[in-house]
Parts: structure tokens; C-alpha cells; sequence
């Protein structure tokens, strides 16, 4: 009741989700448990604030039943349910459609497991929740909310009791956490209006209402720490904003005389248009003209006048209030604060930090309390006692000073370090906080690389979701536009529906109704949904087909999609992807607003396809059909257009009434008789929005509602009523910042560009700065349906969701854009952090590119765009196209998209070069490479020029002098990277950058396994099975130095030495003499068929499992003959073999004993050393590694009667027992050992690799970077450095790991699927063998501190050098 917007319960029941109420209100009452009486004000507040869409607008009240999924999948079925979605919209209240088909009870709730069958494996892979995201199932996905942005929320009970604390903890703890943040990826922003600022000095309820409204916006995106400076005092007492009827009432017949009666009938007066009907607190300015009043000395009279007013109406109702309706109705903003958050979530009361300065001697409590001070005393014990009960002890921090009059002094020592000791505890605390959120959030966060598919697709769909649920929410009556879509859906048509009407006519909500009705029509359809300009990703033409196509091919294929970056091939490659696709199942694209989007190079409607595939549907909405072509508009015919329809009159109104209602929870008939005039002027959806929105403003106020018929003026005067309210200058800087930035401006952002502008600083505040922090949070209350959140490479930014009101912004602040540019420019460039100004030490932020190990990405995105219109005509030698070191910083910290952007906007007005166009064709044809890691860039870019120039199309000669530069930079980079020694070609394509890559051709593998040679470093060995060959190579020119052509079915080869090998071929093990390409014997007997397993003991004797997989026999080299065998026992079969490096022990896996044993023999003494078995569970052995000298064993291991995830063990082989158990999150898929490196490194199933130390037990490094489970690891000769790969091409990279470090050295993306791959020593050299290469891909590590040592070494006999052996299988006999 009261201050009440929402229930108590709600939150409650939400608390274990860590979630606020989705119709939670401004602000909630102290406390922390509900009753009925709290309950039933859900609609007494005025304003609520935040709220983005009027969620109920134009509907009846929404059912809370869940529809039930339809269990029927047969044709006739499914035609069943499309026919019944006409005759249920039909039986729905106007002016809405069924509120069955809201987000609570989604139509037609069918579960991807229903529609396996036919997808990749890759998808069927992932997690139910990112399966319905990646297919388009609206309804059924619940979205991730929380992202990279931590905000410390700060609430003081008297901001100027507290101001020195605060104020330590802007200046100085602050900067610190925040640098620590941005080097970690992630934004720290501080919320904290408690200034006493000339809104917190009103005393009503506008400045409560601003402050959890902040609170709840902020709730919705970040992880909040809540930050409370509580010492002996409440602050400043709040009046009821409401007050139910019967209280009311029962107030006014106890009020103890006639003036107390007078008293609430003059500031109360009876809202029967609220549900239900209270009293409702009056404008300060209806009793007290002075409030209204410009002048200072008029408006701190009427502030003294209405102070007086509150003290003498809190007397009234604190002595005829009993104590449960004081708790209802009597509280201060403190208590508002606390309730939601520390007594609304566990999660925030065990963040949240409460700083109590205690003064030595205790202040006493003074006697003779007057009854409004003792109710204030009573309610701040129960409130510390309460706080004292839901926070745990370290989080309490009390702090003893000297009391001293006049408050704390910095020039007294003591109170010096008391503030130091606060500082301290401050830094402390919320260090552990931050570093345990952003554990937190990398632990639990879903969006997260999954096989093979990017996180940022992730990101995009999950924003894309969930702009869609929410403008769902709100969709007026379009019964028979959305059947002739419908119908359109279910019919034969083949060409795109293109949805036409002009801004505001609710074609976004429309479309979004549209997404979550689709799973009814068509449950097996896959939807491919993007409601352009919401984020990065769809704001340009490019990017947003990128999008769709890597979409498509994922639900298409299980991988995405390698095509270059531009609008000709991605028509064409959608196509192909749909034609295939639409073979298994329907697929329906849904692109909104498509003529909105920036057209940066290509144009937005030039691309699309007037005949479709065969099951695909494609539905646009655009303003209108001015920007199609002729041939177009022939081709597609009237069938395909659907003009928005308008709303009548009754409809309009009703939108309207609504949404006054959703935006006030009451309306009177001064605002009703105004507003709704002059829907019979205008009847778009829009207008009633923001006609509703303006009467929010001034609700509780006396003030005109002025009706100007028309969206554009409306706009227009909503804008300039923002100025009398927050002032003309303050509107025009900040709305202007808002306007000129690319991808938006986050929080913390805002406020240091506004600190730094002499309009928001203030010399009556503490901190300078103050005003900017509370203007900030103004603007976003009074503008909350107009703007969005924006996620662009992790950061969260604010901006305008109406492009209607941005043109307004646009054309009314015009002349402040330079300005704003400006400011950014100087911002981003860092000129006010090296100037270091004292009073905004807070507000200071390196603009350095590399932050830690993260890259400034807003730098990196903003500056180029800032400068360029700065600098429009002065554009001769751009640092941001022709310095290379900014281009890689580019491409790594944001992406090549972005730079193509850069490069496209400033072509638009300077001269073409051959540097520029190269630039851009190998930006195009090399941007999935580029985007997956940007560190490839110098070896891509050298291979790319290089190749150019083998083939004759440039030359070094005449060649661009910028291209030359760069061309001699990238051969020898300044980072390290990993150069192709020589130009490779592909004989599946003849241009294989250009090639789509998208369609599973099949591929020759002209290389199954490529073996490091013994006693030599520039040699390694490969072999062919298909073309039955065994070739020797130098590593560093990769070229072939022995050839043995012949060799019957070769499948695996272990060296003896430098020249000598075993070869698997089929099942016998023959050995080969690699120098002289001759055979040499054949060992007796043959090799199981299924696990044809050997090892080496030494030069002479190799160990093999026997046919029957019962025991292992000794062999000899030299004879061929069976030394001796080890058995491990009657009837039991052997599955795996495992020889240390030296050749001294042998473990083998015995699958016939339950549970699984290890067998550990010495094969120098012959003797079984250990059955090594865990009760209860089982050995994976094709998962296992053994160290060089055989001193210890890992294998992986499950649990056999548990789901639980695999887990690692050690076994100690000198002493046989279990060394160490290690249980990662997620199951192993790879296995290596490195003993130099004396570590167990893991490859896990979400991509990650760890690195177990031996001796400590810790984990030393976790290593991510690859997209798709590393199930292939290679340690080099030294065993610091280890290779990893996915070898089932789901992430087709390389990466080179420093285990010492835990740093990657090098990545690289090679054109087509890896068969084989092995390093050299150091990682000087890597070798590559792909799917349709006849040769070998030769990498060297190039950068700095790196020494190519030349080699002039030979292999063998000089003759032989590059000889081919012809041998025949007659001689093996």
C-alpha cells in the first residue's frame, strides 16, 4: 500500500532466479514481508519509471494458464492446428489478438526433441534452451538477461552524513575496479544519486521513484552490488504517496481535531479512477505556488513551507497510524533501497556491503523524542537488526572514529585514517565481489561457443529473442493481416511477402506476434528471425545477411557457413543453404524494418530473391515500396504486398486508455477527455504511445496535456517538455552524445562524458560531477520506452530503440553534433586522462587499446567514426586504413565487419587506391578467418599478397607503395604468427579464399598421419592410405625428400630411428628403410582387426596386441619372430596399449573385469606390476597418456552407474597407487602428458583446455579460444608447447599453446578440413595435412624474438634426394 507498485511475493517468489518482477513498480515498501493490505496497491503509484512497452496494452486481462503442446506431428494434424488459429483469433477481445499466444502461455509449445531426427549433430548436440534459439522457437526460449556489466549500487541514509566515504570511494576505489573490470572484458559502472541535490531536497516521491527506478534498470542487464552507508539516521522521511480508502477513512475519523482533519483533506484527495479507488497524495505546487517558481529564493521558501507541511502530516498519521499501517504507508528512499534489494534477493544480500561508521563515545539517544523521531528511531533499529540478520558478518564492516562536532574533518589525523581504513575494507570487498561475479559469468553463462559455433551468434539471437518477447507484448488488432500471413505460411507461394505501412504503425510488434505464432502453423519450420538496427550485427545490410546465411548453414549442415563478406555471394550462398534446406523442413525468414538499416556499401534491397526455394518463406517489413526496382515489383505482383492496415477510431483509443493506465495505474477525466480527442486526428500505434508516455510525466502534477494530433510534433513537443524539465542545455549535450555515437554510449561512458561538460557540474555537491550522475538517470526515466540496450562485443550501450524519435533528436539538435563528436573524439583519444584534472579523478579511464589482455573495443569502434566526422574533408593519410598496427588491433578487439564499415564510410569521400581495394577484397574474402581470431591477420595477409604475386597478378616491382609496406611488414611480423612457408593450392577449387566452403563436397584425404623422425629436427614422415605412399618431407621448405609408392594399405608408422619404421598395413607390421625406400621384413602373424595396437620397446623389439586380443607379443625387429607375450589371464580381452617414451613400461585395458583394470608390465623384467582399478567405475583407455620415462599414467574414468561427467586420474607407476583425481565441469575428450612440463593437459567437451599441474594438484591454466570440443593434442619435443585442434572440422584452426605461461602463441585457419598435423621443436614448423591438398601446409613461427635457424641438412643419402620409390607387394612376400 502506499509506496507499493508490486508485490513482495512476486519478488519472492522469483528470489532463487536471482530475477526482479517483470511488473514490478517503481519502488516497494520497507518491508521485507507482504501483507493483503500491501497487495492490493499494485496500481496506486503514479509512474513506474522504467517500463519499456505497456505490456497489456489493448488486451484483456492475461490468462495465466499454460496452453497445453499439441501432441499430434501427423500431416493432417498439423493442418488441423493451422486451420483453428483463424477461428481462435476470432473469439479474441478486441483490440488484441489471443492473449493465449502471450509470452505466458506460448501458442503451440512444442520441444526441439520433437524434430531431431533431421538436424545435424552439432545441433542436436546442444542444450534444450540453445537448441530453441538457434531454430527460431520465440516463445519457448528463455533468454539470458545478465551480461558483462557489474554496477555497484550505492544507497546512503544521509548522503551528507556520508559524503567523505563516498566520496573515497569514487575517487579512489572506484578507478581502480573499474580498470580492473575493462581489463577482464567487462564494464563497471557506480550508481549513486544520494547528493542532496535540489530533487532529493523536494521530499516527494519523484526522487525515490528515480532511484529504484535506476535500481530496476539496471537489474535487468547487470550484476548488482549493493554498496549501503548506514549510520544512526533513516534520512529524511518520506509521505504516502497513496492511502487506501478504509485507512483513510479511519485516519480521518481518529485524527484528534479538526485541524489534523483539515490537514490530510488538503494534501489527500480521493483518485476513484484508481483500481481500486485510494486517496492519492497532491502536487506540491497545488497548496504551495513558490514550488513552482523559478526564482531561488521564491522556490527554497516554498521548500521550507512544505517541509513544515510533511513534519505536521507525519505527526498526524504516526499517532493515528497503528505500527503495521506505519510500516505499510511511513518510509524513507533508504528503506525502499534495501527492500529490493538486500531483503528481495539472497543474491544481493550476500553482495551487498554495509559500511557503519560507529562515533567513540557512542552518541546516546536523546530523551523526550517526539512521536514522528521515536517512530523514525524504532524503524532504523528494526532495519539494522534485519540487515544484521540477512548479511553475513565480513560484509558488516563497522568502524569506530572520534566524534568531533561539525562531522568528519580531513585535517584530523584520526578521521585521515579512519577514511584510509575505509578505503581498505571498500577495496577488499568489492574486489572478491567482482572477481566472483566474473567467475560467475563465465561459469553459467550460456552463451558460450558450443561445436563449433560462435558465442556471438549466441549473443545476437539471444537479443534478437528477446527484443521479439518483448514487443509481443504489445500488438494491437490484426485478426486479418495475420491470417493472409498465416496463409501465406501454410500456401504453396514462392515468392517473399513484403509487409508495407509507415513508421508507427506497429509493424515490429506485428512482425513479433507474427515469430511467436509461427511454431503453431508450422511446429517442424525453423524460423530465422532479425529486427534490423537492434544490434551490431544487423545494422548494415552485410552484416545481417552474414547473420541469416551462418544461421541457415549451421541448422542446415551443423557448420557455419565460409563465404566472403559481401551482398553478391551471401544471395547466392542463402540460396543454395535454403534450396538444401527446405528439402527437410520448412524455413521461414522474418527480417524487420529491412529498409531501415544503414547502407553503408551495398544497398538494403537489392539482393532479395523474387522466387524462392521450395519450403522456404521469407516475410519483410518495410515504410514503403519506393526502394524496389521495377523488376522487382513485376516480378513479386500484389499477392505478395500487404499494406499495414490502420486502426479505427474505438481501437486507437482503447491502445491509448491502456497505455495511460499501464504508464499511470489510474486515469483521471482531465487527462481522458484530452487525450483521446485527438486520436480522431491520428490513430498510429505510436502517437498513442507517446501522447500516453507525456501524461506519465505529469500525472501527479498540474500541467496542460497538449494533443498535437501528429506523430512528428508530438515528438517534437515531448522533447521540449524534456527540457523544461531536466533544462534546454542539459537535453541538447546529452541527447546529442546519445545521437552521434555509432553502437550507442554505455552508463559509465555517459557519465564521464558528462562530467566533463561544465553544464553537469555543480560546486554545492561534494563531487563535481553529481549532477551528471542524476541528469543521466532522469533522461533514461523519462525516455525508458524510446531507448534500448545495445550489445556490441560484450559491452552494454543505450540507444534509441523509435527511429522516428532519433530523426526528431537529428533535426532538433543539429547544431550540437560537431559538438558531440568532439567530445567522444577528445573522449576516446584520452585527451582529459592525460590532462588528469583534479575534481574528475573519478571519471578518468585509460583509452589505451590494450586493457590487460583485453582490447578497448568501444575505442576501437567509436574513434574511426568520430573522426571521420571531424575530419570529412582532411582525409589524406587515414591512421585508421593505413596504419597497420591499428588495422590488426581492429580486427582482434572488435572484428573485420566493423573495419570494412570504417573503410566503406571514408571511400565515400576519398579517391579509390590499389591499396584499398585490396585491402577490402582480402578483408571480404578473409573475414570468417578473421573474425574466429585476429592474430591470423599478418599470416593471411602475407599469403594472400604473396600469392597474388606467384601468380602474376602483382608484381614487387610496380606494386602500390602501401601495399609493399605492408606486404614486407606481414613476412615478418611484430607478433607472432604462424606464415605459410609457400603458396598451397586446392584441387577442389581453383580459388579456394573465394570459395563458399558451405556444402559437404567430399574432399580426397591425401594424408591420414604425419610423425615427427627421431635424431632429426627438419624431417618428418607422412602417410597416404588412399594413395598407398609414405613420403619423407623437409619441414622447412615442405618439400618432399623421399617418396615410397606401393605400400599396401598403409594405416599408422612408428620411427625406429632416423630411417627406419614400422608400418600398419592392413594387419601386418612390416618394416621400411625410409633413406634407401626399400622393405626390409615382415613380422609374423597379423593384428586384430578393430585395434590393431604396437608400440616400441626399443630398436629391436616393438610390443603388439595379439589377434585374438588376449595377451601382448614381444616382437623382433631384426627376425620377425615372437620373443615372448605377457596374458593377462584366461578369457580376458585386452583394449588398449600404451608404451612410455623409453619403452621400459606398457599399460594395457582389460575389458572383460568389472569394473575396468589398468595392467601396468615392466617390459625389461616381464613382470605384471599393477591391476589398477577404481570400484564402480570404468577406464576410458582410448583416452590415456603415459610420460616419457613411465613414471606416471592418466586416463579418464567414469562413474558406471552415475550421468555425471567423465573425470581424470594419475596413477604413480614407481609405487602403483592414485597419484591424482581431477573433475572438470564438463566430460573429456583428449588426453596428453607432459612430463618436462610436469602437467596433464585436458581437452573438454565446451572447448575449453585445462592444465593440471602434477605436483600441486591445482589446475595451472584454463585455456579457451577454440569454438568446438579439442578432442586432437600434440606436445612438441620439449613438451612446453602443445598443438590443438579439433579434428572432426567443426573448428578447423590450430592453436599453440605456451604450457608455461598458459598464453597461445600462434592460431591459424587453414581453407579446408585438417587430416593430419604435427609440430616441431619449439614450434618453429607445423605441419598440415587438409582435406583436398595433394601436398603438405607447411606453417613457420615468425615474430619477434623468434630465430629461424637455417639448416642444410640432408636426409640420408644425397642421391635419394627427392627420389620415388616404386615398390611392389611381390617383395614383401
Amino acid at each position: 500500500m502506499g509506496n507499493s507498485c508490486s508485490s513482495g511475493q512476486a519478488h519472492k517468489e522469483k528470489d532463487n532466479m536471482s530475477q526482479r518482477s517483470e511488473e514490478s513498480g517503481s519502488y516497494h515498501i520497507r518491508t521485507s514481508l507482504p501483507n493483503d493490505k500491501q497487495q492490493m496497491l499494485l496500481n496506486h503509484v503514479s509512474h513506474s519509471g522504467v517500463l519499456l512497452e505497456p505490456s497489456t496494452a489493448g488486451q484483456a486481462a492475461l490468462q495465466t494458464s499454460i496452453a497445453t503442446a499439441p501432441t499430434e506431428t501427423s500431416p493432417q494434424a498439423t493442418i488441423d492446428k493451422k486451420a483453428n488459429l483463424s477461428k481462435m483469433l476470432k473469439n479474441v477481445a478486441t483490440p488484441s489478438i489471443s492473449d493465449s499466444m502471450s509470452l505466458n502461455s506460448p501458442p503451440g509449445v512444442h520441444s526441439p526433441k520433437d524434430f531431431v531426427s533431421n538436424i545435424p549433430k552439432e545441433i542436436a548436440s546442444l542444450s534444450e534452451q540453445l537448441q530453441n534459439l538457434i531454430m527460431g522457437r520465440v516463445a519457448q526460449v528463455k533468454t539470458a538477461t545478465r551480461t558483462k556489466k557489474i554496477v555497484i549500487y550505492v544507497s546512503a541514509a544521509d548522503s551528507q552524513d556520508c559524503c567523505v566515504e563516498k566520496g573515497s570511494l569514487h575517487n579512489t576505489v572506484y578507478p581502480e575496479l573499474r580498470a580492473h573490470c575493462r581489463s577482464k572484458g567487462y564494464e563497471l559502472h557506480i550508481v549513486d544519486l544520494h547528493w542532496k541535490t535540489l530533487l532529493e531536497k523536494q521530499q516527494d516521491h519523484e526522487f525515490p521513484e528515480l532511484c529504484i527506478g535506476e535500481l530496476n534498470r539496471q537489474m535487468e542487464v547487470a550484476y548488482i552490488i549493493p554498496v549501503l552507508f548506514l549510520n544512526n539516521s533513516l534520512g529524511t522521511p518520506l509521505l504516502p504517496i497513496t492511502i487506501e480508502s478504509a485507512d483513510f477513512k479511519m485516519a480521518m475519523e481518529s485524527a484528534a481535531n479538526q485541524s489534523a482533519q483539515s490537514l490530510l483533506s488538503k494534501w489527500y484527495q480521493l483518485d476513484s479512477a484508481s483500481q481500486p479507488p485510494c486517496y492519492r497524495l497532491q502536487p506540491i505546487s497545488s497548496h504551495i505556488p513558490g514550488f513552482k517558481e523559478t526564482s531561488p529564493e521564491e522556490r527554497e521558501r516554498g521548500l521550507e513551507e512544505w517541509r513544515s507541511e510533511i513534519e505536521r502530516m507525519l505527526d498526524v498519521l504516526v499517532n493515528i497510524f497503528s505500527q503495521e499501517l506505519r510500516d505499510t504507508y511511513l518510509t524513507t528512499v533508504v528503506e525502499q533501497e534495501v527492500h529490493n534489494t538486500v531483503f528481495m534477493s539472497q543474491e544481493l544480500a550476500k553482495r551487498c556491503i554495509w559500511l557503519n561508521r560507529v562515533y567513540t563515545p557512542n552518541e546516546k539517544t536523546p530523551e523526550n523524542l517526539s512521536p514522528g523521531e521515536a517512530e523514525l528511531h524504532r524503524r532504523l533499529n528494526n532495519l539494522q537488526r534485519d540487515l544484521r540478520n540477512q548479511l553475513t558478518e565480513k560484509h558488516i564492516v563497522r568502524i569506530p572514529v572520534k566524534f568531533v562536532d561539525g562531522g568528519l574533518n580531513m585535517q584530523i589525523s584520526e578521521h585521515v585514517q579512519y577514511i584510509n581504513q575505509v578505503i581498505v575494507h571498500l577495496r577488499k570487498h568489492l574486489m572478491e565481489m567482482v572477481n566472483s561475479i566474473i567467475e560467475e559469468y563465465q561459469t553459467k553463462t550460456l552463451l558460450k561457443p558450443y561445436y563449433g559455433i560462435d558465442a556471438s551468434l549466441f549473443a545476437e539471437l539471444n537479443q534478437q529473442t528477446s527484443f521479439c518477447q518483448k514487443a509481443a507484448q504489445s500488438s494491437t488488432n490484426r485478426e486479418k493481416t495475420i491470417n493472409d500471413i498465416k496463409n501465406y505460411v501454410i500456401g504453396t507461394t514462392t515468392s517473399p511477402l513484403i509487409l508495407y505501412g509507415p513508421e508507427g504503425c506497429g509493424k515490429t510488434t506485428l512482425m513479433a506476434r507474427i515469430a511467436q505464432c509461427l511454431p503453431q502453423w508450422l511446429p517442424e519450420a525453423f524460423v530465422l528471425l532479425r529486427f534490423a538496427g537492434i544490434s551490431a550485427q544487423s545494422s548494415t545490410i552485410e552484416q545481417l545477411l552474414n547473420s541469416i546465411t551462418t544461421q541457415g548453414s549451421l541448422l542446415t549442415y551443423g557448420h557455419k557457413s565460409h563465404c566472403s563478406h559481401d551482398v553478391k555471394t551471401y544471395e547466392k550462398v542463402l540460396l543454395d543453404i535454403l534450396a538444401v534446406g527446405g528439402v527437410q523442413r520448412p524455413i521461414i525468414i522474418i527480417l524487420d524494418g529491412i529498409d531501415q538499416i544503414k547502407s553503408v556499401h551495398a544497398k538494403t534491397i537489392d539482393w532479395l530473391p523474387v522466387n524462392l526455394p521450395e519450403n522456404i518463406k521469407l516475410i519483410l517489413s518495410v515504410t514503403s515500396l519506393e526502394q524496389f526496382n521495377d523488376s522487382i515489383m513485376m516480378n513479386l505482383g500484389n499477392e505478395s504486398l500487404i499494406k499495414m492496415p490502420s486502426l479505427d477510431e474505438n481501437e486507437a483509443k482503447g491502445i491509448l486508455l491502456s497505455s495511460v493506465m499501464q504508464y499511470n495505474h489510474s486515469i483521471n477525466s482531465k487527462i481522458q477527455d484530452c487525450v483521446l480527442k485527438s486520436v480522431q486526428e491520428c490513430t498510429l500505434p505510436l502517437y498513442s504511445k507517446v501522447l500516453a508516455w507525456q501524461t506519465s510525466w505529469w500525472a501527479d502534477k498540474e500541467h496542460s496535456i497538449i494533443p498535437k494530433g501528429n506523430v512528428v510534433d508530438q515528438l517534437d513537443l515531448m522533447l521540449e517538455e524534456l527540457e523544461a524539465i531536466l533544462g534546454v542545455a542539459q537535453v541538447q549535450h546529452a541527447l546529442a552524445i546519445m545521437t552521434c555515437t555509432k553502437h550507442g554510449v554505455t552508463d559509465s561512458e555517459m557519465i564521464d562524458l558528462l562530467a566533463f561538460d561544465e553544464l553537469f557540474q555543480s560546486s554545492s555537491t561534494y563531487v563535481s560531477w553529481a549532477p551528471a550522475c542524476l541528469t543521466w538517470s532522469r533522461l533514461n526515466k523519462h525516455l525508458a520506452p524510446f531507448v534500448q540496450w545495445m550489445l556490441n562485443g560484450g559491452m552494454l550501450c543505450v540507444q534509441w530503440k523509435d527511429s522516428m524519435l532519433r530523426q526528431a533528436v537529428v533535426s532538433r539538435y543539429q547544431k550540437y553534433t560537431v559538438w558531440a563528436n568532439k567530445m567522444m573524439y577528445d573522449y576516446y583519444t584520452g585527451r582529459w586522462y592525460d590532462d588528469k584534472p583534479p575534481n574528475l579523478m573519478a571519471r578518468l579511464v585509460s583509452q589505451d587499446i590494450l586493457l590487460g589482455k583485453c582490447y578497448n573495443r568501444r575505442k576501437l569502434d567509436e574513434l574511426p567514426y568520430h573522426y571521420f566526422h571531424l575530419n570529412d574533408h582532411n582525409l589524406e593519410d587515414l591512421p585508421y586504413i593505413h596504419d597497420l598496427c591499428w588495422i590488426y588491433d581492429k580486427i582482434c578487439g572488435s572484428n573485420s565487419f566493423q573495419l570494412l564499415e570504417d573503410i566503406y564510410m571514408y571511400k565515400t569521400i576519398i579517391k579509390e587506391t590499389d591499396y584499398i581495394e585490396i585491402l577490402v577484397n582480402f578483408l571480404e574474402t578473409h573475414s570468417n578467418i578473421l573474425n574466429y581470431d585476429g592474430r591470423q591477420f599478418y599470416g593471411c595477409f602475407y599469403s594472400y599478397i604473396h600469392e597474388k604475386v606467384l601468380k602474376g597478378e602483382m608484381s614487387t616491382n610496380n606494386m602500390d607503395k602501401r601495399i609493399l609496406e605492408a606486404y614486407k611488414i606481414a613476412e615478418n611480423p611484430p607478433v607472432l604468427s604462424l606464415v605459410p612457408i609457400r603458396y598451397y593450392s586446392n584441387v577442389n577449387s581453383d580459388d579456394s579464399s573465394n570459395s563458399d566452403n558451405t556444402k559437404p563436397i567430399f574432399k580426397e584425404i591425401n594424408f591420414n598421419l604425419i610423425v615427427r623422425l627421431p635424431e632429426t629436427e627438419n624431417f618428418i614422415v607422412s602417410i597416404s592410405t588412399s594413395k598407398e605412399d609414405i613420403s619423407v618431407w623437409n619441414v622447412r621448405t615442405c618439400e618432399k625428400v623421399r617418396t615410397l609408392k606401393g605400400i599396401s594399405f598403409p594405416t599408422n608408422l612408428i620411427p625406429i630411428d632416423q630411417y627406419k619404421c614400422v608400418v600398419l598395413c592392413k594387419r601386418e607390421l612390416r618394416i621400411y628403410d625410409l633413406n634407401l625406400g626399400k622393405f626390409l621384413t615382415k613380422l609374423k602373424g597379423v593384428m586384430n582387426q578393430k585395434m590393431p595396437y604396437f608400440g616400441l620397446h626399443d630398436q629391436s623389439h616393438l610390443v603388439a596386441l595379439s589377434r585374438n586380443r588376449m595377451y601382448v607379443n614381444l616382437m623382433n625387429l631384426d627376425s620377425g619372430d615372437c620373443v615372448t607375450t605377457f596374458k593377462a589371464g584366461e578369457d580376458r580381452f585386452l583394449n588398449s596399449l600404451l608404451v612410455s617414451g623409453d619403452g621400459r613400461i606398457l599399460v594395457c585395458g582389460d575389458e572383460t573385469q568389472k569394473p575396468f583394470p589398468l595392467l601396468v608390465w615392466n617390459l625389461q623384467s616381464k613382470k605384471l606390476l599393477y591391476d589398477l582399478r577404481i570400484p564402480h567405475h570404468d577406464f576410458i583407455t582410448s583416452l590415456s597418456a603415459i610420460t616419457h620415462e613411465g613414471h606416471y599414467v592418466c586416463c579418464v574414468c567414469y562413474e558406471i552407474d552415475e550421468p555425471n561427467p567423465n573425470f581424470i586420474v594419475v596413477y604413480d607407476l614407481q609405487s602403483g597407487t592414485l597419484f591424482k583425481k581431477w573433475k572438470p565441469s564438463y566430460n573429456t575428450v583428449s588426453l596428453e602428458i607432459s612430463s618436462p612440463g610436469s602437467c596433464v593437459i585436458s581437452g573438454l567437451e565446451d572447448a575449453r583446455i585445462l592444465v593440471w599441474d602434477l605436483i600441486t594438484g591445482n589446475c595451472r591454466w584454463c585455456l579457451i579460444g577454440h569454438t568446438a570440443p579439442v578432442n586432437l593434442l600434440r606436445l612438441d619435443p620439449t613438451g612446453s608447447l602443445c598443438l590443438s585442434t579439433d579434428s572432426e572440422g567443426r573448428d578447423r584452426s590450430i592453436r599453440i599453446w605456451d604450457l608455461n605461461k598458459g598464453d597461445l602463441v600462434a592460431v591459424y585457419t587453414p581453407p579446408s578440413n585438417i587430416s593430419a598435423c604435427e609440430i616441431t621443436r619449439s614450434g618453429q614448423h607445423i605441419l598440415l595435412g587438409l582435406e583436398g591438398f595433394p601436398e603438405l601446409v607447411g606453417l613457420q613461427l615468425k615474430g619477434p624474438n623468434i630465430t629461424n635457424i637455417s639448416s642444410e641438412e640432408l636426409y640420408g643419402l644425397i642421391e635419394n634426394t627427392g627420389k620415388v620409390f616404386e615398390l611392389k607387394e611381390s617383395d614383401v612376400c
